[in-house]
């Protein structure tokens, strides 16, 4: 993560101010698409001008590469009011933005939309300008291939409703909620997790464990200790009677563990492989299934998408890949994730949301 330069004290007082910074608000959420850059990993949506700024949960800020200021300025940011089925109209609206965004960004991207739980974040800014929920409903694509082209997944600023044709809308068919908590301060969002399971057994981290949310980590990154625990059950259940299809090959960075893909069974909810559930604070369960935990490196290799990291705090840091086709709602103003299960078990992927403007 990066540390965006201070806004200029006039910057602030717009903030704080406003009747004078802002248009009239409209009291619809916004939507946009979302796409996923193969080379970065990183996801993207075009709010500036058309061009892409990068989603990130865990920025605080508005962030643009260049601007008139070094310190801050106001940009013209943009998107579709929706009533969560169809883009409706393109709303603009000015909000404040800081300079520096950092250079490692996708090919034609001019910025960082910051999401976090913070006053300045590029949520918080559609929130009061306007006047929809400071609500985060957000569909991540994979970089897969569907009939009509690349995947595409959805963003709703204001927080929904987020209907797919003939399914209804999926901000109320919700698998599990858990309460979002802070962590030493950061601007990111954070669950607590009283335990994880492989194949329904617990491994042997004594919880409750603090895991963040990050849009802009590839995969899941975890503690060595905890990746340990995880990575021996995993390692139990590949082996024994109930999956005598996965076979071992070379470890490909930045992963450990990788198989014969070949040989892993296909089926709605990716490959059979062992299913990893994390318990949450309140009751739920996360469950991660083979859509969400193997990753096809080759044509042949699909490797388990966890990724050790000395030294991290938190404990666990929930990456992209295992957010990937599913519905996640972050509500500021309750505190609130609320999440769907993995959408291709049920038909659907996040690329089916109608991008097509309402007549």
């Amino acid at each position: 993560m990066w540390s965006p330069k201070p806004f200029l004290l006039a910057i602030s007082l717009c903030i704080s101010a406003l009747s004078t910074c802002t248009a009239a608000g409209g009291g619809k959420p916004l939507v946009s698409a979302v796409t996923k850059d193969a080379s970065t990993s990183l996801y993207t949506a075009p709010l500036k001008d058309g061009r892409p700024l990068v989603l990130d949960l865990s920025g605080p800020v508005i962030s643009l590469t260049t601007c008139s200021s070094k310190n801050g300025t106001i940009t013209s940011l943009s998107a579709n009011a929706t009533n969560g089925a169809n883009p409706l109209f393109q709303v603009s609206f000015p909000a404040a933005a800081s300079c520096g965004a950092p250079t490692k960004l996708p090919a034609g991207a001019v910025g960082v939309a910051g999401l976090g739980p913070t006053g300045q974040s590029f949520l918080a800014q559609v929130a009061r300008t306007q006047k929809v929920a400071n609500k985060l409903a957000l569909c991540l694509p994979s970089d897969g291939k569907t009939t009509s082209g690349n995947s595409v997944g959805v963003a709703i600023f204001g927080g929904g409703p987020l209907i797919f044709p003939d399914r209804g809308d999926f901000t109320t068919m919700l698998a599990g909620t858990a309460p979002l908590r802070g962590f030493n301060g950061s601007p990111g969002y954070y669950v607590t997790a009283t335990g994880i399971a492989v194949e329904k057994t617990r491994i042997g981290v004594p919880g409750p464990l603090v895991v963040g949310l990050s849009s802009t980590a590839p995969y899941t990154t975890l503690r060595p200790d905890v990746y340990a625990a995880l990575v021996r059950a995993f390692d139990h259940a590949a082996t024994g009677p109930n999956f005598p299809w996965m076979s071992r090959v070379a470890a490909v960075s930045p992963f450990e563990r990788c198989y014969n893909s070949t040989k892993l069974p296909p089926t709605r909810l990716g490959y059979a492989v062992p299913e990893i559930d994390l318990a949450l604070e309140g009751g739920s369960t996360y469950f991660v299934s083979g859509g969400n935990s193997m990753v096809q490196v080759s044509a042949n290799t699909a490797c388990l998408g966890f990724v050790r990291v000395a030294g991290q705090a938190p404990a666990a840091v929930l990456g992209g890949f295992q957010m990937e086709n599913r519905l996640l709602v972050l509500d500021v103003e309750k505190q609130q994730l609320g999440f769907t299960t993995f959408l291709n078990g049920v038909g659907l992927s996040c690329s089916n949301f109608n991008f097509t403007l309402a007549a």
